[in-house]
């Protein structure tokens, strides 16, 4: 049964509609619960002409972003699922960094980043790959290389973007650092004088890195995205779980044709490509990335699986 016009169900419901076309955030009783407890205090003459008011206002407008930061989870930690960063560090960005060797440039996209914690960790994983591959020098001041290398971290929210460029992260409870390899733990520098410890990203990786906030259904590419090739790399992970199957599907769309024409596209455990992708699986140690089949546009169909060279 339907809730009756005006009533704080059915407006949380049409909140939630709004939120479904503008972010692709699909609408479950978790999420409803949620905006319930936020609304409840509300009187509802008021919350009805505010409602009128987001429905009609554009994704980026003050009004629609707050109740976005509201709603969205922001939860992610440095080096999450080990595995899937062994992959990219051994295999796919070794296999980049060969093939980029003429051009010594490097572009990549961390989509949906949240707070920066997986954009940092790309940079980190691409200095420590060029310096396995004797393209960059280890030394006192960090890996230093001649290399160009850009690494671009968006995400829906005005508030993670800020606290991304920061790039300090506190050590406190299931905080950012809870499974952080001892490997990693040097590009960490602990502040001192805070009044709860924390710790920024290292130099050498946090000057790779810069932050836009970017909506995935928004028809076009995030500000600083390369105009001449695509990205040579495109992280989505853990954002799609979120996503209705429309939403998906059209967020899966503009990833993949940010992807170079040889490049490379990583997802998320449960994120699948749709049928007749041009990409090909590259598998590893419980990880698998995508990359795209040279000369193929979008829509044509790539050889299938590939296994670790």
């Amino acid at each position: 049964m339907s809730a009756p016009p005006g009533s704080l169900e059915s407006l949380v419901r049409r909140l939630l509609d709004d939120v479904r076309r503008k972010a692709g955030i699909r609408h479950d009783r978790p999420l409803e619960r949620k905006l319930t407890r936020i609304l409840s205090a509300m009187p509802l003459a008021v919350l009805e002409l505010w409602v009128a008011q987001v429905e009609a206002a554009d994704p980026d407008s003050p009004d629609w972003l707050s109740l976005i930061e509201n709603l969205t989870i922001h939860e992610t930690y440095f080096f999450r699922d080990p595995q899937h960063h062994e992959h990219v560090r051994r295999r796919v960005l070794p296999a980049l960094i060969a093939a980029r060797r003429p051009e010594r440039r490097l572009r990549l996209w961390s989509a949906g980043c949240a707070s920066g914690e997986e954009a940092y960790a790309l940079a980190i994983l691409t200095l420590e790959a060029l310096a396995d591959s004797g393209e960059a020098r280890r030394g006192t001041d960090g890996i230093v290389t001649d290399w160009d290398v850009a690494v671009l971290g968006t995400d829906i929210s005005r508030i993670a973007m800020r606290q991304a460029r920061h790039g300090c992260y506190g050590e406190e409870g299931m905080g950012p650092f809870r499974d952080l390899p001892a490997a990693y733990a040097p590009w960490f520098v602990p502040l001192v004088g805070q009044a709860a410890p924390c710790r920024r990203v290292r130099e050498d990786a946090r000057r790779l890195v810069r932050f836009e906030r970017h909506n995935l259904m928004g028809a076009r590419p995030p500000e600083g995205a390369p105009t001449d090739h695509g990205f040579d790399l495109v992280s989505c992970r853990n954002v799609m779980i979120y996503f209705d199957d429309e939403s998906r599907d059209r967020a899966m769309r503009g990833l993949m044709a940010a992807v170079a024409a040889d490049g490379w596209l990583t997802l998320g455990a449960t994120d699948r490509l749709p049928e007749g992708a041009s990409f090909e699986r590259v598998h590893g140690d419980r990880a698998v990335a995508y990359r795209r089949v040279a000369g193929k546009a979008p829509g044509q169909a790539g050889p299938g699986k590939a296994g670790p060279a």
